[in-house]
């Protein structure tokens, strides 16, 4: 669109030079915008204009080389519809009639006075504008005409009747009829039965220019098959708003739609695969730092969609004892490239504990890890379900092998035993051919066989029991299992009587001490930790009023009575008997607690595949402390190998060793051989064994460095 201040140049031609520059002076003044250029001849005017474009020319009539219509006539030649006003002083209709026969765009005859040129000037102005316009609307239909031509896509332009007016190729290939077949047709004979309403009330909100700009819906080809077609409609409004013509532009979207379809459909099908398998994916973004989880990732998490899973938030979704592991493995993953696979505990927003298997696979662009792309599956039950699996394994494995103190017994469903084993049976005067065929009440007493019945028919029912009973002067711990073959279906029942005589015993020894040592505890944290804190205080007095090296000194062995006293806490604790045990896989415990140590480059070498029974927290405490000794008297690089004796493990390093001297006083309460050790850590481990009912020695290891065995572990392998 053309400037309005933009400069008009102006073409005068006139064989009079006088008259030709006063009147091109009168002209400029005006309007500013005017740029008259003067020449006396019509040939200079055609050489000028060939040179230098003009929006206008002013000719006089008479003048000696040719007339201003024959200058005329030429200048239409070459430009049909530059403005041409015929300014003249010889004024006939004749001439009139000739120049506009000729084409020319206005007609004025000189006059007096200078207010003729004020008309000139509007009549000039009239022109250029009106010549501007037509011009710029034929460049207009032009490029109008090369889009509705050339565009990818069919473009179809309507009357306001919504009747066809004209259609490009494209169109013409989407819907399979030539333009000619549709001119003049309203837009149903493209539109089925079923998409009719819907589009009418398209076509009604285009007529009225009030939306309807965009719509999706099926076409009828001519060969009568149905497309899905994509519609974008524009309003053409005349000066009153009156909707004048409207153009679409569409495409064929029916394999985009098929995609999108079957994309849905396996996205659902994705999106159930996850609600029955229980498990979620998840994306994380490592430029951006955003996180994506899927609905179900939500769900075994127990968390709202508009939770924000950043990254600091979601290691606290683990349990305590987990969030060391789950962070090394993510840092290792996001920086190093490392794909990651672990099994750990969450927790849920009602502090439910729960087992999630959590697996990353780290994606590169251009050698650089851009994103990590993961799944999650709740596997509490699975869990559960390998707990119960691998404790019948391990009662099964009690079958074949003489178990100390205790017994086995296979049972079906009548509660018949089927099988037995065991030192114990030697209790009831009965061998294991004579329990074989009997039940219950045919081996022990009533009321014992009574209880026994009851549980063995709970087992049978799926349901896992454990109580104590008493024969005579023993007591005996008795763990009642359903056994399932392949399918799940209960076969049989198992039971494992063990004889605990000697550990309630002990257990009743040990409450006994324990009331002592919470005694001495309280007296250690209350009557010694108070006046070691009333000491710490005055030394920090005393360090802004005066500067001695003797501070220092009297500091660090306040920090030593501080760590004498929390090891002779811990030792304190550590003599309270286990409670409830748990099935522990000793290497996944092994690997956890060396990661949780300062190891200072010391190395792990494990060679344990076995399951315990042990108090798990006590077991760390048992473990850590071992490690730290390690590395304490091995030095920086120690080797710390991990490794499984009958009916326990040991834990042994390649470092100088501990002389056979000094062996029955290492695990005594305040010894040490390293000058700034407390000389509780061994007593720790001692008393933690002891907790459990284990045994400790400690002998040479393998490459002539320490070895610590505990033993009377109950294990399965």
């Amino acid at each position: 669109m053309r400037d309005q201040n933009e400069s008009i140049k102006i073409l005068h031609v006139d064989d009079e030079p006088g008259f030709a520059d006063m009147a091109a002076t009168f002209i400029e003044r005006e309007d500013d915008r005017f740029n008259v250029k003067t020449v006396t001849s019509p040939d200079e005017g055609l050489q000028h204009i060939k040179t230098e474009p003009v929006d206008c020319i002013v000719s006089d009539h008479d003048m000696p080389e040719q007339t201003g219509i024959e200058f005329l006539e030429s200048v239409r030649d070459e430009y049909p519809s530059l403005p041409f006003i015929l300014y003249t002083g010889k004024g006939s209709e004749t001439i009139a009639s000739d120049a506009i026969s000729a084409g020319v765009t206005d007609y004025l005859q000189k006059g007096n006075g200078t207010s003729q040129y004020t008309v000139l000037t509007n009549r000039i102005r009239n022109a250029v504008d009106k010549y501007h316009t037509q011009t710029e609307l034929a460049e207009r239909e032009k490029r109008l005409n090369l889009f509705f031509e050339q565009s990818p896509l069919g473009v179809v332009e309507w009357d306001k009747q919504f009747n066809f007016v004209r259609l490009n190729e494209t169109a013409e290939e989407i819907i399979g009829y030539a333009e000619g077949d549709l001119i003049g047709h309203s837009w149903q004979k493209i539109v089925p039965e079923s998409d009719r309403e819907p589009v009418a009330d398209v076509v009604s909100s285009l007529l009225e220019n009030k939306g309807g700009y965009y719509s999706v819906n099926e076409n009828v080809r001519k060969d009568d098959e149905r497309v899905i077609c994509e519609w974008y409609n524009r309003v053409v409004t005349d000066e009153n708003g009156d909707v004048v013509a409207i153009f679409s532009q569409f495409q064929d979207i029916t394999d985009r739609k098929a995609r999108e379809q079957e994309l849905q459909r396996q996205n659902d099908l994705f999106k159930k695969s996850q609600e029955i398998a229980n498990v979620g994916a998840w994306e994380y973004d490592i430029q951006g730092e955003q996180t994506i989880w899927t609905d179900q990732v939500y769900n075994i998490h127990d968390r709202p969609r508009e939770w924000t899973p950043n990254n600091e938030a979601v290691i606290d979704l683990y349990h305590p004892d987990d969030r060391p592991q789950f962070t090394q493995a993510f840092r290792d993953a996001v920086e190093a490239g490392e794909p990651y696979d672990l099994e750990l505990r969450v927790q849920l927003a009602d502090r439910e504990t729960r087992w999630v298997r959590t697996r990353a696979e780290p994606q590169a662009e251009d050698g650089e890890i851009v994103r990590l792309r993961g799944a999650i599956q709740d596997i509490t039950e699975s869990k559960q379900r390998i707990r119960e699996i691998r404790e019948l394994k391990r009662q099964y494995q009690s079958l074949a092998e003489n178990i100390p103190d205790g017994a086995v017994f296979l049972f079906n469903d009548d509660l018949h035993y089927v099988r037995a084993r065991g030192t114990e049976l030697e209790t009831v005067g009965l061998s294991p051919d004579e329990i074989e065929g009997a039940t219950p009440h045919d081996v022990f007493p009533e009321e014992t066989a009574d209880e026994l019945a009851h549980y063995f028919t709970e087992a049978l029912d799926g349901k896992t029991s454990t109580f104590t009973q008493s024969l005579g002067e023993d007591t005996y711990r008795n763990r009642v299992a359903p056994v399932r073959n392949g399918d799940g279906a209960i076969t049989y029942g198992i039971a494992l009587a063990q004889n605990v005589t000697n550990q309630i015993s002990r257990k009743q020894r040990l409450e006994a001490q324990n009331e002592q040592l919470e005694e001495f505890a309280k007296v250690v944290s209350h009557d010694l930790r108070n006046p070691l804190r009333v000491v710490d205080g005055y030394l920090e007095l005393l360090r802004k009023e005066c500067e001695s090296e003797h501070i220092d000194r009297i500091t660090q062995a306040v920090d030593r009575m501080d760590e004498l006293i929390e090891d002779l806490l811990l030792l304190a604790r550590q003599g309270e008997p286990v409670g409830e045990t748990e099935t522990v896989d000793l290497a996944e415990i092994v690997e956890t607690c060396f990661r949780t140590v300062e190891t200072d480059q010391a190395t792990v070498d494990l060679r344990v595949d076995r399951l315990i029974e042990a108090d798990q927290s006590r077991l760390r405490q048992l473990l850590e402390n071992l490690f730290r000794n390690a590395v304490e008297h091995g030095g920086a690089g120690v080797t710390i190998t991990v490794g499984e004796v009958e009916g326990g493990f040991y834990v042994e390093d390649d470092g100088p060793g501990i002389p056979e001297d000094e062996r029955e006083d290492v695990f005594n309460a305040g010894y040490s051989t390293v000058e700034d050790g407390t000389g509780f850590g061994l007593s720790i481990i001692s008393e933690v064994a002891d907790a459990h009912g284990w045994d400790i020695r400690v002998t040479d290891g393998t490459s002539g460095g320490a070895r610590f065995e505990v033993t009377g572990i109950e294990v399965a392998t």
